[in-house]
């Protein structure tokens, strides 16, 4: 989960192995990414009855990338509904934790 959330729900699918960007990664890393990030959108759908879903990846500062680690994220989308300004307030904790419960049941789901 984003801490610094722009809507309910907001996720970051990111790899386990130490990536700068986009830029950076192999075709193989950005695949397994990808496909993450393609069932997390579906689960975003899911969890949070979703009319749509924003993708973002951000590369190098000029890009927007503030955190140097391949992330993307992942924002369930309601029609007329803005996204809040990025980095603009830490969550809850457990706020947070509930989002994260909503996924986890809706990948239970998507399995």
């Amino acid at each position: 989960m984003d801490v610094m959330p722009t809507c309910e729900g907001h996720a970051l699918v990111l790899p386990k192995t130490p990536i700068r960007n986009i830029l950076d990664a192999t075709p193989a890393e950005f695949s397994a990414v990808a496909e993450v990030t393609r069932l997390t959108a579906k689960a975003a759908m899911l969890a949070f009855e979703a009319d749509g879903v924003t993708i973002q990846q951000n590369s190098e500062g000029a890009g927007g990338q503030m955190v140097f680690h391949l992330h993307v994220h992942v924002m369930p989308r309601r029609e007329g509904v803005a996204l809040l300004p990025s980095a603009s307030e830490m969550a809850p904790a457990e706020r947070l934790q509930r989002d994260a419960e909503k996924y986890r049941a809706a990948f239970a789901q998507l399995v």
